[in-house]
């Protein structure tokens, strides 16, 4: 089953269906540039810097251009991203808004690992496109990322599970290879950036140490430790494998509200591993309930295997 019968069969509005179907073409687009670019072209800086205080590489720019020039032919009224201070107003009605990280984990480039391209789709809800802005990733009418690595692929949801697509570089279609994914509810793994333990709160301290403590602590096995660095591989495998992602707050000044973006970060993936039988929250708050106060909002994200992430919740209530 390719993408557009998936979405025939499993989306009812057919403006969705054009956007998310815009959507694919435009990873396919970023997708080839990656390939096309290379090192040293990369590396060059631009005059530019994002919402982070980040200066821009020129791939971040053209992957923010490349889903602006589709999204624009959408569906879409405004289109938020972490390369944009403000959203871009396409000046019509269009019932649809759109967020995105154009290119997670795009500092990986050099050391070609994978990267991606994460997305959220809300309705306006007949609300202002600064309040339409600021709604809970409850709202979601559909969200996906693409991974561009050995393979591309694609997770994606709609609402009704959370689906797996590979692309078909034949056809230039993405292919279904995994129509319901779900997430393993017991997990022996976890990732997390050890090398800022020292900047972690003590309920975070605890349960990474309690894990790492194996058989002989209180949880009474032997865990493992993965950690990538960019946000869609580690969300790859949990998807596939099981495990729990923390990206806890911590002690450094620009992180006491978390280091991810709720909206186009934590947002999208919370509502893919919800669809997925899995759990996201920032620790205390189910992450798809959380107020969102403004585009570029911090929060803390951990999310995977239902059960552990319930045992870093219930851990932490206990201290």
């Amino acid at each position: 089953m390719y993408l557009n019968e998936y979405l025939l069969k499993y989306c009812k509005d057919k403006n969705i269906q054009i956007i998310i179907n815009n959507l694919s073409g435009a990873a396919i687009e970023i997708s080839n540039n990656i390939r096309k670019i290379n090192d040293a072209s990369n590396k060059e800086k631009v005059n530019t810097k994002n919402v982070d205080g980040d200066t821009q590489k020129p791939l971040d720019i053209l992957s923010d251009e490349i889903l602006i020039d589709f999204l624009k032919n959408s569906p879409v009224s405004a289109y938020a991203s972490e390369e944009q201070e403000g959203f871009v107003d396409f000046k019509n009605e269009n019932e649809f808004i759109v967020f995105a990280d154009p290119l997670d984990g795009s500092s990986n480039i050099d050391v070609n690992v994978s990267i991606g391209t994460i997305f959220s789709i809300m309705s306006r809800n007949k609300l202002s496109l600064e309040q339409a802005f600021t709604q809970k990733g409850s709202k979601q009418k559909s969200s996906g990322f693409f991974v561009y690595g050995p393979k591309i692929t694609f997770f994606l949801t709609v609402g009704n599970g959370t689906a797996l697509f590979s692309l078909d570089d034949a056809k230039n279609q993405f292919v279904l290879i995994n129509e319901r994914l779900s997430i393993p509810k017991v997990t022996s793994e976890f990732a997390i950036n050890a090398a800022y333990s020292r900047f972690w709160n003590k309920r975070t301290s605890q349960y990474i140490h309690n894990c790492q403590k194996g058989e002989d602590g209180p949880r009474g096995k032997d865990f493992g430790m993965r950690w990538v660095g960019s946000l869609v591989a580690d969300a790859s495998r949990i998807f596939i494998r099981g495990g729990v992602f923390l990206y806890p707050a911590d002690a450094r000044v620009k992180y006491k509200q978390g280091r991810l973006r709720l909206t186009y970060e934590a947002n999208p993936i919370a509502f893919l591993v919800e669809q997925a039988n899995g759990k996201a929250t920032n620790g205390i708050e189910d992450i798809l309930n959380l107020e969102v106060t403004n585009i570029h909002q911090r929060s803390p994200l951990i999310f995977g295997s239902s059960k552990e992430v319930e045992e870093f919740i219930n851990w932490s209530e206990n201290l």
